[in-house]
């Protein structure tokens, strides 16, 4: 184990808007130089959607519905589709080329999958790094669609992540789902009818389970601990408990304010990598 320590961050309940502001003003301070390799863990207010950088959410949310429900919409920095942050474990990791992370969208990814197996391996979860073809569901949702670095056990997709460079640093976000909320999240999806709603999600049943299925008794802090360790495990460094610093903190609550309160940012220039939330 490497003895320089990078740092491991557990930012508790927040709001949306204020947990994807959070990874991009991570992201900002290490593409700087002003804070090391970090991995982050957190929770959600209430129950919220993210969606894919360039997710359309007129063809693809029911947006009534959610403010029927209040479901809180918010966009990611990150590529690919929608996620229902509800009952699941969520996490994201900040690092870059002087860390050692390979270039190019695909050895980046599966290079920090192996991290993923390491933490599920702590959980007594066997999973690996699937090889399928990709396979595009019209599903709005995550989860629905397969690539070439999803991660399954017995076949099923355990974790989703999507990914984006930024100079030379990236920002990796994933969500791995506790229990089953399928049908309550499609109930949230845009679909052209009731059957084929039906349909999608019975595709995505058939694709897809909960953590809870493969490791009933782990709690949300259990996993939270094998991401740590996992991580920590494959890449030599040990992620050390910290805090934000106050300059990350005041540039989330800025990115908010810009930004993250509002659904129609995703204009703005920056090279997207998508991997593989979509």
């Amino acid at each position: 184990m490497s003895t320089t320590a990078y740092r491991f961050v557990s930012t508790g309940v927040q709001d949306a808007a204020l947990n994807m502001a959070l990874d991009e003003a991570i992201l900002t301070h290490h593409i700087a130089g002003q804070v090391p390799p970090t991995l982050r863990v957190f929770r959600w207010k209430q129950p919220s959607i993210t969606l894919g950088r360039f997710q359309s959410i007129e063809r693809e949310i029911e947006q009534e519905r959610c403010q029927q429900h209040a479901v809180i919409l918010v966009r990611r920095p990150t590529g690919g589709r929608a996620v229902y942050h509800r009952d699941e474990f969520t996490y994201s990791i900040v690092i870059g080329k002087r860390d050692g992370i390979p270039s190019g969208v695909v050895a980046a990814y599966a290079y920090l999958s192996q991290g993923l197996l390491t933490a599920l391996q702590e959980l007594g979860i066997q999973a690996e790094i699937s090889d399928e073809r990709v396979h595009k569901n019209p599903s709005a949702a995550c989860f629905a669609s397969s690539t070439q670095a999803d991660l399954t056990s017995g076949g099923y997709k355990l974790v989703g992540s999507a990914q984006v460079w930024k100079d030379a640093s990236l920002l990796q976000q994933g969500s791995l789902p506790l229990d089953d909320r399928a049908e309550e999240f499609f109930s949230f999806l845009r679909f052209p009818s009731a059957e084929a709603r039906t349909e999608a999600l019975a595709q995505y049943n058939e694709k897809t389970t909960p953590l809870h299925t493969l490791a009933p008794t782990a709690t949300w802090d259990d996993v939270a601990n094998a991401f740590r360790h996992g991580f920590s495990t494959f890449l030599q460094h040990d992620f050390v408990p910290g805090e934000l610093l106050p300059s990350e903190w005041e540039l989330a609550h800025q990115l908010v304010a810009e930004k993250y309160s509002k659904l129609e940012w995703r204009k703005e220039k920056v090279r997207l990598i998508e991997r593989p939330a979509s």
